[in-house]
């Protein structure tokens, strides 16, 4: 009977602590690519010019596209561009994505103004916000 309260208890509180990870309107703005997890490895991107990813939502949908800061500081984007949607199934955000060539989806397992990570494929991808974050925020008064 112990057992099955400490049990219980444990859940509980994962529960409590995955639930109040996810804040789901910070998505919106840039990301930096920090590291990846996969089979117990650890990678980090390489480069002088990094690569940002940057959400675009208005819930539940939204666009994704890649972004690079150059050293003139300007922001050049992709053309290409993915639109997603956002889903919660069972108190758990997936962010399913569609481009003009395939489909895909990735669980949000945490989410706050300074990190994002997302899981696909038994990988971990994690995310923080650029230093210049803050600056463009400053500048469109967003």
């Amino acid at each position: 009977m112990k057992i099955h309260l400490i049990y219980f208890s444990f859940l509980l509180f994962f529960n409590c602590i995955s639930s109040h990870s996810i804040e789901i309107e910070k998505l919106n703005g840039y990301w930096e690519i920090d590291y990846v997890n996969q089979r117990k490895e650890k990678f980090e991107p390489k480069g002088n010019s990094p690569l940002y990813d940057h959400y675009s939502l208005e819930y539940p949908n939204g666009m994704l596209n890649k972004v690079e800061m150059r050293l003139d500081r300007f922001i050049y984007s992709s053309k290409d561009i993915a639109n997603f949607r956002i889903e919660k199934l069972d108190k758990i955000y997936y962010i399913r994505f569609k481009s003009r060539w395939s489909e895909w989806s990735k669980q949000i397992k945490h989410l706050d103004s300074h990190k994002l990570i997302l899981e696909h494929n038994k990988r971990t991808f994690h995310y923080k916000r650029p230093d210049f974050f803050e600056f463009i925020n400053d500048e469109t008064g967003q």
